[in-house]
């Protein structure tokens, strides 16, 4: 039973792994938007971003299952990859640009502020 127990978590946490890294990917969509990159540059960032990833899925499969890739792992962590983008990828990216636009609010107001003031002392 403890065995059925452990790998219920390993298919659990892959499940969440999954959405997890596609949550990390969309932030970095986000940071794509604002900063316009070339193809060099997104070339980089996806090689910097899927190394890494890399990384830490293999940590949690070491960690929970000694390193053992099951099928049932690759199923549930593609699921959810895929439920996160069918569910909740178009909400977190305009959530997070929303927050952007809070931030900086403050900012583009005093920033148009002085440019109709520079307009006006300049003519």
């Amino acid at each position: 039973m403890e065995m059925i127990v452990g790998q219920l978590w390993y298919f659990a946490a892959s499940l969440l792994w999954g959405i997890v890294l596609m949550l990390f990917y969309d932030i970095l969509e986000v940071f794509r938007r604002k900063i316009k990159h070339g193809r060099i540059g997104r070339l980089v960032e996806d090689w910097l971003f899927w190394a890494i990833a890399a990384l830490f899925v293999f940590q949690m499969v070491f960690a929970l299952n000694n390193g053992i890739i099951r099928s049932f792992f690759v199923v549930s962590f593609v699921a959810g990859m895929a439920l996160y983008r069918q569910v909740a990828k178009e909400h977190v990216i305009n959530g997070i640009l929303a927050v952007i636009a809070f931030i900086f609010r403050p900012y583009v107001w005093f920033s148009k502020k002085i440019h109709k003031f520079s307009k006006k002392t300049l003519k």
